[in-house]
């Protein structure tokens, strides 16, 4: 009966460890599923969920199997919070999030109170550079350039090849229009191009008629703007529909939902600063561009790109770290090397920032061509 009693007992204890040591190891994703960004959230979620297949058709990280949790941030910093806090209580082992920099900035005193790291590939308002590492909060980490980086490099590029003389401004009313604007007018500003408007507006702005209008009137070599998904294809067509045919600069989508307006001409001579492009020639970039077309019939985007690598990043830091404990994977990752998709090599600064390269991308006979790879030093 003892007997009995001891090999019923291991078999129990057996039993209750074996979920926990099989326990699948889940990561946060903190995006935009619905609001200004949905149809970019969605581009984000290729990438995280063919860096998920890939792991796990490798056998998983330390032996166990990786799932992810998605919550919708909606674009809105309320909502950032809410998520963050979700995705805390769930114990995740580290978030990709918050993709709009509102709900990331947002989300930042969450993360580091609840101690989990975050990482973004998207959000590019200057103020989480300021932030983040040094700057008070070890537990948020970037591997995109920032809107000031981003808009240096540009406004170097700008000046140097003379290409606009004068600049008209045009965003939405966020911590991405607003942080994007004011980094673009100081860089042209000291390259020598005069703005000659700035125009702000809300997200989901239905008629852009009185805007476009005053552009038309001005006539400005070009027109630098600072807006989401939505915002940005209905500006465009609108522009199309009034006859507007002026190059645009900032941060505008050369490609995207925007390629029938670049086929159509409407957006020629355009350069804009970006953080990624499919036809970047490196034998991985092409691997991963392939992969996206043959699941989702397109070419990765930015942010197809950014959760990818993303996911990556915290990968590697899990295995470098043999744990999942979250201290042991932040430090594994403001440690690390890693090669990024479009085969360049990053490592975090004392701001946890890791987004070195801009790719500078124009408009040339309806197509969109790679103009340059700058390094932000």
């Amino acid at each position: 009966m003892q007997r009995s009693y001891r090999v019923g007992a291991f078999l129990a204890a057996l039993l209750s460890a074996g979920p926990a040591m099989s326990q699948s190891i889940v990561i946060g994703v903190s995006t935009p599923v619905t609001g200004p960004a949905a149809v970019a959230s969605e581009w984000e979620l290729w990438g995280v969920n063919l860096a998920l297949e890939e792991v796990n058709a490798a056998g998983g990280v330390l032996g166990r199997k990786v799932e992810i949790q998605v919550l919708d941030n909606k674009c809105n910093p309320s909502e950032g919070v809410n998520v963050a806090n979700k995705l805390a209580e769930a114990k995740v082992v580290a978030i990709i999030g918050s993709h709009c920099s509102s709900a990331h900035l947002a989300a930042m005193p969450i993360i580091k109170d609840a101690k989990i790291p975050m990482i973004t590939g998207i959000a590019s308002n200057p103020q989480i550079t300021d932030l983040s590492g040094v700057g008070g909060n070890a537990w948020a980490f970037r591997i995109n350039a920032s809107d000031t980086a981003m808009m240096n490099t540009l406004g170097a590029y700008l000046g140097d090849k003379k290409i606009f003389k004068t600049i008209a401004i045009v965003a939405e009313d966020s911590d991405f229009g607003r942080g994007g604007a004011a980094a673009f007018k100081a860089v042209v500003d000291r390259a020598g191009i005069a703005v000659v408007s700035t125009d702000f507006h809300p997200q989901n702005a239905p008629d852009y008629t009185s805007i476009l209008t005053r552009l038309q009137q001005r006539r400005p070599d070009g027109i630098a703007t600072f807006q989401l998904g939505g915002d940005s294809l209905n500006f465009l067509r609108q522009a199309m529909q009034l006859g507007v045919r002026i190059p645009y600069t900032g941060r505008a989508e050369l490609g995207g939902r925007n390629l029938q307006i670049i086929e159509a001409g409407g957006m020629e001579g355009s350069i804009s600063a970006w953080t990624y492009n499919h036809e970047i020639p490196v034998a991985t970039n092409k691997a991963f561009a392939d992969k996206i077309m043959a699941k989702h019939k397109s070419t990765p985007y930015l942010q197809t790109w950014a959760s990818y690598d993303s996911f990556r990043i915290i990968i590697q830091a899990i295995k470098e770290a043999g744990s999942t404990d979250t201290t042991a994977v932040r430090d594994a990752i403001k440690k690390m090397k890693f090669t990024t998709v479009f085969g360049k090599d990053v490592t975090f600064d004392d701001h946890n920032q890791a987004g070195r390269y801009v790719i500078l991308q124009q408009v040339k006979n309806r197509k969109v061509i790679v103009a340059d790879i700058v390094e932000v030093k």
